[in-house]
């Protein structure tokens, strides 16, 4: 499937991965195993073809890919080498590209030359799902391999539901969590049955049922198809299962901290002869092969030894006892805030929680039980529906840390929080950041932007701090660490409190709170949690049996994909095209038109039908013109007063002639007319169904139709990325009196409207890359959805037509 000689990358940073030579045959499963930074992510893109095509970096030695016309790569069908070294940016690959017969080489033919024959997951899952509804966004690669229309609804319902998400099939991708994004984003990955997985941590946001949906569903695959799978994943306990290290893929692939093979064989041999080697580096490894190597995770208790002052941590302003409590939240309703949350339904009830300093308070629960809504109460972002809550003002490191850093250095972050140069300084020894305080925060690896971020946090002498899931996507060492800060951030005084579903994190805190159909459980030992295995169920944490509606012996039933439901309104259920067409027909009526009646009465009967049509009341409709009317009455008082002709008022203190008022009363009749007519289409028509209409009646390419809705996807994404980023930023500010986040100045949102187009650029970047890997080029393809027009259609022009031509028939 897959043969590497002396292949190797490196960025610009000169970070980099390799050299490996290898292969990868049909229906093998591999594991890629290093500390972070060791470029398993840079390897996967390279093989995916995004380097360089997607992101700067050279990459020497051969690739190729095969895509099964190729014959068995052992008997020579691997063609020539790559040319020598590739560097470049994005851009400049050809579609499908392919050396020889069968055989593809991803440096030279990029990612669309790759994506008939690789199944890719990145890391972000955000930006891993292109277009706004799910269905649209898994049906994708399907097109692209010009699966028969019929054919695809069966296969994205199938997928959906081995993923668990098939529900959401016709939900917006702005509205949904980053772990049914993660499941979403792999159903595409899979749905047109690659030959190659390419999976980078594919279960790192998900809870226990999550982590077995995803891995039956892989499962499926492999199965099914006979594909071969590149796996990256820190949470290999999860993955296995009760399997052990029989449920790890077969061979491993073990990278050491500088990007080299360490090591390339089967598992249990590579993990029991390089396990300790490893461990040392920061990876995680099974527990069979920690028992077997005489260790214990944490290797030492975390925050066993004394706080280490001011060296390490701020203390608080004054002694706080410990056991105090600073925080409390009395019979509290929550739920998500309602212009950028997902829904406007309370998700926890009745919640009743004291944060007490000195102690480490861990919550857990299922994906979307409400751990980060409690911890936008708690640190005061977000208004309690009901109930109290009193108490100290808090700090929150969110899950993405690059939406709260305010400097442009290391340093400037640090110094941010008001610490004085000498704490500055012991903070950076204590992150391990001290040979990067020059560097920008966004030029870090993962881990390192965690611990900046709670280091930032820490400084900012908080008595209580917030951590959303700590140990997010970090390797054991990083994750170490950021424990390690929380820890003895509790020791110090503080009332410190993570969310997570990671058992192991539950090790090192006092106390566990679990949330369960929509109500705090706790708070109670973690050992009790651990020893509670109908608790440990409710929480998401622990699952008996893998679904079996992903394995290959019992598949999915192939019922088809029902189409998203209709509006309501009469005239937002016609066709787009046909809107858009007739709207392109009034326009050019309303330009060769200079008398002020006609245009009256086309406004008029505009009117009357956009109201009836879309059901909008007169004052609805007039704050949808808004800016139009606006425009219009510019255009109207330029003309009055510019044009020659007649003054019928000849004392008025201005100059207004008859010429000009015809004149500007037409220009002014026109613009609304038009405008009405815009408001009245972009109210009726969603952007899918006007890209699936232009694709089936203007034969718009699918390139460019995609690529808008794409566009939009980012769009619609931008105010929860907004809320998100301005959030952070005014936790760095210091609270108010009684604890309340501070209000952002005009150079704070400059700030952060900076760091949003930053953010911007990043994604569009990523979903570009995300658009070619399922396929989206210029070759030929299938379209799922199609747009039939109907006799109400055929009906809705002629009686514009009629209308239209009796108006200027009246006025001629």
């Amino acid at each position: 499937m897959l043969v590497a000689e002396g292949l190797e990358a490196v960025l610009p940073s000169g970070a980099g991965v390799g050299p490996w030579s290898g292969e990868i045959r049909a229906g093998e499963q591999v594991l890629l195993l290093g500390p972070s930074g060791s470029g398993k992510s840079t390897l996967l893109r390279v093989l995916a073809g995004a380097i360089p095509s997607h992101q700067r970096g050279r990459v020497t030695g051969t690739v190729r890919l095969f895509d099964g016309t190729a014959g068995d790569p052992a008997d020579g069908m691997a063609g020539g080498t790559a040319g020598g070294p590739h560097d470049g940016t994005a851009g400049g690959a050809a579609d499908g590209f392919v050396e020889g017969a069968g055989v593809i080489d991803p440096v030279a033919g990029g990612v669309l030359a790759t994506a008939p024959v690789l199944g890719h997951l990145g890391q972000d899952p955000v930006d891993g799902v292109c277009l706004p509804l799910i269905a649209d966004d898994v049906a994708l690669p399907l097109e692209s391999a010009c699966t028969l229309p019929e054919r695809i609804g069966p296969r994205v319902h199938e997928v959906l539901s081995a993923m668990g998400v098939g529900e959401l099939a016709h939900h917006p991708a702005a509205t949904l969590s980053g772990g049914q994004l993660q499941r979403a984003s792999l159903a595409a990955a899979i749905a047109a049955r690659p030959r190659l997985l390419l999976l980078d941590e594919p279960t790192a946001m998900l809870d226990a049922e999550g982590v077995a949906a995803v891995r039956s569903a892989v499962d499926a695959a492999t199965d099914q198809t006979g594909c071969a799978l590149l796996l990256v994943e820190h949470r290999l306990d999860e993955w296995a299962g009760e399997q052990g290290l029989d449920g790890l893929p077969a061979r491993t692939v073990a990278l050491d901290r500088s990007g080299r093979v360490l090591a390339d064989g089967p598992t249990r041999e590579v993990l029991t002869a390089h396990g300790p080697a490893l461990r040392e580096q920061g990876c995680w490894l099974p527990r069979e092969i920690e028992e077997r190597i005489g260790g214990s995770w944490p290797a030492e208790p975390v925050g066993s030894a004394e706080p280490a002052g001011s060296a390490a941590l701020v203390p608080l302003a004054s002694a706080t006892p410990r056991s105090e409590v600073l925080l409390h939240l009395r019979d509290a309703t929550l739920g998500p805030p309602g212009p950028t949350g997902r829904g406007e339904g309370s998700v926890l009830t009745g919640a009743d929680l004291e944060i007490r300093a000195g102690r480490l308070l861990a919550v857990v629960g299922r994906n979307g039980s409400g751990k980060s809504t409690l911890l936008g109460a708690l640190s005061r972002l977000d208004p309690l529906r009901a109930g109290t809550l009193e108490g100290a003002a808090a700090g929150l490191a969110f899950q993405r840390p690059e939406s709260q850093f305010v400097g442009d250095t290391v340093e400037d972050e640090l110094s941010a929080s008001g610490a004085s140069q000498d704490v500055r300084r012991a903070m950076l020894e204590r992150l391990d950041l001290a040979d990067h305080a020059a560097q920008s925060p966004y030029r870090l690896s993962g881990g390192q932007q965690r611990r900046l971020s709670f280091g930032a946090m820490l400084l900012a002498d908080r008595p209580v701090l917030l951590a959303d899931e700590p140990g997010y996507g970090l390797d054991r060492a990083a994750h170490e660490a950021v424990l390690a800060l929380l820890r003895e951030a509790a020791d110090a005084g503080r009332g410190v409190v993570m969310t997570t579903h990671d058992l192991r994190s539950l090790e090192v805190a006092d106390e566990v709170v679990v949330i369960a159909d929509g109500r705090l459980v706790g708070p109670l030992a973690p050992a009790a949690l651990l020893a509670d295995d109908a608790l440990l169920r409710r929480a998401g944490l622990r699952v008996a049996d893998r679904p079996s509606y992903a394995h290959a012996d019992d598949p999915a039933p192939r019922t088809a994909l029902d189409p998203p439901a209709l509006p309501r309104a009469p005239l937002a259920r016609r066709d787009p095209t046909v809107l858009l067409g007739l709207l392109t027909a009034l326009s050019i009526v309303c330009i060769t038109l200079t008398d002020p009646a006609p245009l009256l009465v086309l406004y008029a009967l505009l009117a009357a039908g956009t109201m009836l049509g879309l059901r909008l009341g007169p004052l609805a409709l007039a704050r949808a013109q808004a800016p139009f009317v606006l425009f219009a009455a510019g255009v109207f008082m330029v003309n009055v007063l510019s044009r020659p002709g007649h003054e019928p008022w000849p004392d008025l203190p201005v100059r207004v002639t008859s010429e000009g008022i015809v004149l500007g009363a037409a220009l002014a009749l026109r613009a609304l007319v038009i405008g009405l007519g815009a408001v009245a289409v972009v109210r009726a028509s969603d952007p899918g169904r006007t890209m699936t209409s232009l694709r089936t009646h203007a034969r718009l390419p699918a390139r460019i139709a995609l690529a808008l809705l794409a566009g939009q996807r980012l769009l619609e994404d931008l105010p929860r990325r907004w809320a998100t980023i301005t959030r952070a930023h005014r936790l760095r500010r210091p609270p108010s009196a009684d604890g309340t986040p501070a209000r952002l100045g005009p150079r704070a949102m400059g700030r952060c409207a900076f760091a949003l187009l930053v953010d911007a650029i990043r994604s569009s970047t990523r979903i570009a890359f995300a658009l070619e890997s399922r396929g989206l080029g210029t070759g030929e393809r299938t379209q799922w959805r199609t747009a039939a027009l109907t006799r109400a259609d055929g009906a809705l022009v002629v009686g514009v037509v009629l209308a239209v031509a009796a108006v200027l028939v009246l006025a001629g």
